[in-house]
Parts: structure tokens; sequence; C-alpha cells
């Protein structure tokens, strides 16, 4: 019987969505303009970095425990 691994931290990936679909109407109607765009931009940048990292960090985590890439 294979060992089970503990995957909790795949959650994370849930992060990036609440960013962009669950907090996008409440940027929406920030009139700030951080670097001269408008907000919703920047804030869609800011969230495509920020799942850049988040994915980053599930894969670290996954290869410190050791799990297979073909693991779901």
């Amino acid at each position: 019987m294979p060992v089970k691994r503990p995957t909790g931290h795949r959650w994370l990936l849930l992060v990036p969505f609440a960013w962009q679909a669950g907090l996008a109407p409440f940027v929406n109607d920030v009139a700030t303009q951080p670097f001269g765009l408008p907000f919703p931009m920047a804030w869609q940048m800011a969230g495509i970095v920020l799942t850049s990292v988040v994915i980053g960090v599930v894969y670290a985590i996954d290869r410190r425990r050791g799990l297979p890439d073909d693991e779901p």
C-alpha cells in the first residue's frame, strides 16, 4: 500500500483564484494609478506575479516532500 503524503499545501493554489475572481469587483472603482496604469490593470499584473510565486512555492514544497510529478 503506498504511503499517503500530505498535500494540504496545494490549497495555496486557490489564492490566485481568489485574488483574480473574488477581489476584482472591489478594485474596479479604485482611482489610484500606480505607475501610470489604471488600478485594475496593475491589480491583474500583480496577480500574474502572485500566481507565479504561489505555483513556485507549491512546486518547491512538493519537491521537498518527494512527491512525484505525475501525482494528482
